[in-house]
């Protein structure tokens, strides 16, 4: 019994020289996480009903990468709503205005939302890239973009799923996590150091992500301004990347800073970024077709006539000999009829109609 009323009067952490311990009202980013917790899980899912409205009602058919982006939003504002209920008790804070004996359920909380961070991320990144595939490699040919696409599935599917693990059994027995007292006889590993590399592979794969599009697009024949028109549509990516590197920034600190509590309430701010980020890149493709039904420039013709990054009349043998094949004109483009169904959510009138059925890949 004294033990447990030492505790509840003790600091988590010894504060510097001449810093009292505040348990009743220190400073804390509450406020901040707070506000921004909420804005991203108001834009997130906003923008996760404006790509399954388009998809279920515009474009009609609903892929599977779509149920990963409903999937990794589930996660997400899990993830958020969680993070946002521990700050309020008091992780947002200094250690030194913590009770020591509050920390044990901070860090069970913490190891929770660690181990929803990998599916959730997971399945966010996996629709992002399927959908780039479907954009960019619409045919079986695997050219330089369709390796480029798949090594990132592959690279985002072994890292998150061993990511997961990492977190589940980061100690044994797992009780050793949130109880200090079991650490010393426990097989634990280093969960600051993990979480910097998760930051860092996190930055890798966004990064990776923002350059696909970007080379796909360059090596597309059309001229310049139409290149920098459709680069705009994928340019949040370049935000993603920027987040991912400021969330590198602030988990730095996590390896050496004792102040444990107000470093994570940091890393949260960006993660929040980073979550908000990743769902925007995989919608925001989708945007203009949902903008378009808006202003009701949505046709029936549109709507039939689906272009591709591949024009229609383009074969897999002169998509992979591009040396036979050169730029076909929008009239003769017309003659056959498509033959792929994609997405067409990047046509915007039938000048771009004419633009996208011309187009080659230069592999």
């Amino acid at each position: 019994m004294t033990s447990t009323q030492d505790l509840s009067l003790m600091p988590a952490l010894q504060p510097p020289t001449g810093v009292i311990p505040n348990f009743d009202d220190p400073f804390s980013f509450y406020p901040w996480i707070l506000a921004i917790g909420i804005i991203s899980m108001v834009l997130m899912t906003l923008a996760v009903i404006i790509r399954i409205y388009t998809k279920l009602v515009i474009m009609k058919p609903m892929q599977h990468e779509d149920y990963f982006a409903i999937f990794a939003l589930s996660g997400f504002l899990v993830w958020d709503s969680i993070f946002i209920y521990v700050s309020k008790l008091g992780l947002a804070r200094n250690q030194w205005d913590i009770r020591a004996i509050d920390i044990p359920y901070y860090l069970y909380m913490m190891n929770v939302i660690e181990i929803i961070y990998g599916p959730s991320m997971l399945a966010a990144k996996y629709f992002v890239l399927i959908q780039l595939k479907r954009i960019f490699c619409p045919t079986k040919l695997k050219n330089s973009v369709w390796w480029m696409i798949y090594s990132l599935i592959g690279a985002t599917v072994a890292y998150y799923v061993a990511c997961t693990f990492t977190f589940i059994f980061q100690c044994w027995p797992r009780e050793a996590i949130w109880n200090p007292v079991l650490e010393a006889e426990a097989t634990c590993i280093d969960f600051k150091a993990a979480t910097l590399v998760s930051g860092v592979i996190n930055m890798v794969l966004d990064i990776g992500i923002f350059l696909v599009p970007l080379y796909a697009i360059w090596l597309l024949q059309m001229p310049m301004k139409r290149k920098m028109g459709v680069l705009s549509v994928f340019g949040v990516g370049f935000f993603t990347c920027v987040i991912a590197v400021f969330g590198v920034a602030f988990r730095v600190p996590l390896v050496t800073d004792q102040n444990l509590t107000m470093a994570i309430a940091k890393v949260g701010l960006f993660t929040f970024a980073e979550y908000f980020g990743t769902i925007l890149v995989g919608c925001m493709p989708l945007f203009p077709r949902f903008w378009g039904r808006l202003r009701g420039k949505e046709s029936a013709e549109s709507r039939y006539s689906k272009s591709s990054f591949s024009n229609s009349h383009t074969t897999e043998r002169s998509m992979s000999n591009p040396s036979r094949g050169t730029r076909h004109s929008a009239q003769s483009s017309t003659k056959n009829p498509m033959r792929h169904v994609p997405y067409d959510e990047l046509e915007e009138d039938p000048h771009d109609l004419r633009e996208w059925r011309s187009i080659r890949y230069v592999v």
